[in-house]
């Protein structure tokens, strides 16, 4: 087995419970309230601002001259692209200019990025890889396994055609390499990348669950607030 394939079967856990999650499914059958889906992509936005960051730090720190114009490539890729969509779709929900100054990441979104940034910055390119891969292998996996769904609502038909097209699965294969080449090159750190790999799963799941649940700093405290 290949190292892919030992981490996709070992977090299988994650990526199932994220397939089956009410927040996707409710985008695969159309009945997710668009208020949920407003929440979500403004964390997302918030994800991916930083995630581009984390590409540069990873290039910066990068040993070969591909690897260093991969990442330069990928976070040119990701502005061009998802920030894109996610400003066309801030216009058709009616995102306001004093929502986005008043914006707040929820705390799943902050603690997903922290944990990006510390693998990148206190550890190689391979390991701030194996922090930032979960994200896209997921998305593409779930694209692929509801290309077919019709869920009547077009911004979800936009969102499930993103993370289903050709582009998508030929950048995936291309990362899959990378991650097994960086693997079969630092078997000591083997260990490491799994745990890098496994928090970001989590913290995937957690990226469903967080617009479900409207999550908020105060949500979790105030159950052990007496009244």
């Amino acid at each position: 087995m290949t190292f892919c394939d030992e981490v996709r079967q070992e977090n299988a856990l994650y990526f199932e419970a994220s397939f089956e999650h009410p927040f996707v499914q409710g985008i695969v059958d159309g009945t997710l309230p668009l208020e949920k889906f407003k929440y979500y992509m403004l964390q997302d936005a918030f994800y991916l601002k930083h995630y581009t960051k984390v590409l540069a730090i990873a290039a910066s720190k990068a040993t070969e001259a591909d690897e260093t114009l991969y990442y330069l490539q990928a976070a040119q890729n990701i502005q061009l692209a998802e920030l894109e969509m996610h400003r066309l779709t801030f216009h058709e929900l009616g995102v306001t200019g004093a929502e986005l100054e008043a914006f707040e990441p929820a705390p799943s979104a902050y603690n997903y990025v922290s944990h990006m940034y510390n693998a990148a910055y206190n550890g190689d390119a391979a390991e701030a890889f194996a922090a930032m891969f979960p994200c896209p292998w997921l998305y593409l996996e779930i694209g692929n396994r509801f290309k077919d769904a019709k869920p009547g609502v077009a911004l979800y038909e936009q969102w499930l055609a993103l993370y289903s097209s050709d582009d998508m699965n030929e950048n995936i294969k291309q990362q899959l390499a990378l991650m097994n080449h960086y693997a079969q090159q630092q078997p000591h750190k083997i260990s490491l990348f799994k745990q890098h790999f496994k928090k970001s799963c989590y913290y995937e799941w957690k990226f469903w669950e967080m617009p479900w649940t409207s999550e908020n700093w105060e949500q979790e405290v105030m159950r052990y607030v007496t009244r």
